[in-house]
Order: structure tokens, then C-alpha cells, then sequence
């Protein structure tokens, strides 16, 4: 009781989770069509974007995940050119050779980590064993996040960002919001520094 983080994962382990007390089969007809969703997206200001599961520690893919040329074919169709995974879930291996095929299909790509509980983990982004990244997931990680700090610019400032109106994306500007983007990360990163 002593320890909120350990106290929570127990309760999301015996009792939220399938064949838990309190866990509530989901109801497909309750959610919205997913193209409908795309649209609130982009018209939002948003970046649609497709979470990764990849990889369980047994080596175990979802259906959907399992092939990534028929996942990106699929992505593609709903015009989803962008992608999150939590690398710590994953086998590096698999990891890398995932971020490599859908980087030379031009997909924006992003990563996350698991502080949506109270336990203090550490901020680093690794893979998993806490196996540190290779330097070039590193550099398509921060042009994926240059490139949505760009498009959240652009967009509050009433421009054109990243998904243009009709949903497609406008790859040809990718290097300029990169480059865009990594200014606008420093100019916030000197702003706060300076005023702490």
C-alpha cells in the first residue's frame, strides 16, 4: 500500500485486465469508423498516426503487425504516413530492422515510453533489457519529433503544416520542417532554461 506505482500495476494486472473483476469486454459497435476519425485528425490540426505494438517478449506479433509490407500497404490506404512504437517493448533487432522499412517509405516516425503510471522510470528512450538505441534510431527519432514540433508551429500560428487539407502529407517538405522544427525545439529548450 506503501507504494502507489506497484499498487497500481497490481490493480491494473487482477482486476482491468482481460479475465479481471472489473475489466468490461469492449464494445465495437461503440467507436467511431476509423476514416471518420482520421477526419477529426486532420481537420483537429492533427497528425494521424498508427501505434506499434511490434514484437511481445515471446517474439509474438498482432495479425495486423506481423507483415510490414501489407501493414505500410495498409497504413498507406488510410492515409497514415506516420508511426509510434515504445522501443522499450521491443527486441532491438526487430526494432531496427522495422524503423529502417518504414523510414525509406518516407513514413514519419516517432517514439514513446511507458510513464503512463506513477512508477519512476528513467526518461532515456531504450530498447528492450534497457538496451540503449543505435545512433541512426536516434536521428529518425528527433526528425520525426522535429518534424511534429513544425507541424504544432505552423498549425497554432494558422498555417500549413505537416497533413495538408486533403489528409495527404507534404513529403517534399519534410528537410524544411525538420530543420524548422529543430529551431523551434531550441528556442523553447533556451526560453525555459533561461527563465528556471
Amino acid at each position: 500500500m506503501s507504494k502507489p506505482a506497484a499498487l497500481e500495476n497490481e490493480i491494473r494486472a487482477n482486476l482491468l485486465k482481460s479475465g479481471g473483476a472489473a475489466f468490461v469486454e469492449e464494445n465495437e459497435s461503440s467507436f467511431l469508423e476509423l476514416k471518420k476519425i482520421i477526419r477529426i485528425i486532420i481537420k483537429a490540426g492533427g497528425i494521424p498516426c498508427y501505434p506499434v505494438l511490434l514484437d511481445d517478449p515471446s517474439g509474438r506479433f498482432t495479425e495486423f503487425e506481423s507483415d510490414p509490407e501489407k501493414l505500410y500497404q495498409s497504413l498507406k490506404q488510410l492515409g497514415i504516413e506516420c508511426i509510434e512504437l515504445i522501443p522499450g517493448r521491443n527486441d532491438p533487432g526487430i526494432l531496427k530492422k522495422f524503423v529502417d522499412f518504414f523510414h525509406q517509405k518516407g513514413f514519419l516516425i516517432t517514439f514513446g515510453t511507458e510513464h503512463n503510471t506513477p512508477e519512476m522510470m528513467p526518461l532515456t528512450v531504450t530498447a528492450r533489457g534497457s538496451l540503449p538505441l543505435d545512433e541512426s534510431l536516434k536521428k529518425i527519432a528527433y526528425e520525426g519529433v522535429c518534424v511534429i514540433a513544425a507541424h504544432q508551429y505552423l498549425r497554432a500560428n494558422g498555417r500549413q503544416g505537416y497533413v495538408l487539407p486533403d489528409g495527404t502529407h507534404s513529403l517534399k517538405q519534410t528537410r524544411e520542417l525538420i530543420n524548422l522544427g529543430q529551431l523551434v525545439i531550441e528556442y523553447f529548450l533556451n526560453k525555459y532554461k533561461n527563465e528556471a
